[in-house]
């Protein structure tokens, strides 16, 4: 199966090094395992976007991410791939009565994270004893054809010390990116009830 190129929201290809491809109609969390090749686009594909274009991320209570230490190689193109089910960690970020919870499977428990909303990108952030830990989603990658909302985002997971994240994040991010781990971001639950939520008695 030829995998379509990323686009960003301008129609410009989302890449700026070798090219990138991206396979149609996946997300983390629904194919692990399948091994579906998945593209890297690069942050720069969002310099010009707005965060407008990832409410819909923002305001769902459920956002699943998967980051990987290293783009794999396709030996036959060589242009640098992420193979989805590979990951090298998972993110959940879960709200629920107006608090943000992380859990991430590169430790136990869950813990409280801050959503900012940049000029050009989204910021998940944890604080602890100094250390931040961000994702950042910075392009859409994948949209629902039918409703032609995004499903599969593009997002980087940094760790540094730098305090000016919560003023500035997209700044930092920019300064960081080179040494943030590549992956995925996708959403579920949105505008919808939860399917465990109780129903009401009568």
């Amino acid at each position: 199966m030829r995998a379509a190129r990323a686009v960003d929201s301008a129609g410009a290809l989302a890449h700026t090094g070798p090219d990138m491809d991206i396979a149609p109609a996946t997300a983390i969390f629904r194919c692990l395992g399948f091994g579906l090749l998945l593209a890297a686009a690069l942050p720069a594909a969002a310099q010009q976007s707005e965060v407008a274009q990832f409410e819909n991320l923002a305001s769902s209570p459920f956002v699943h991410c998967a980051f990987y230490r290293q783009y794999d190689i396709d030996p036959a193109t060589g242009q640098r791939l992420l193979v989805e089910g590979n990951s090298h960690s998972l993110t959940h970020y879960q709200r629920q009565h107006g608090r943000l919870r992380s859990i991430d499977t590169r430790r136990a428990g869950a813990r409280d994270a801050q959503l900012l909303r940049g000029k050009k990108y989204l910021h998940f952030i944890e604080r602890s004893a100094g250390l931040y830990v961000v994702t950042t989603v910075y392009a859409c990658l994948e949209r629902d054809a039918r409703t032609d909302l995004c499903i599969n985002y593009g997002a980087m997971n940094a760790r540094h010390f730098d305090s000016r994240v919560l003023r500035d994040p997209d700044a930092v991010f920019e300064e960081l990116q080179a040494h943030a781990e590549p992956g995925f971001c996708d959403h579920s639950f949105l505008h919808l009830q939860e399917a465990a939520r109780t129903p009401q008695q009568r």
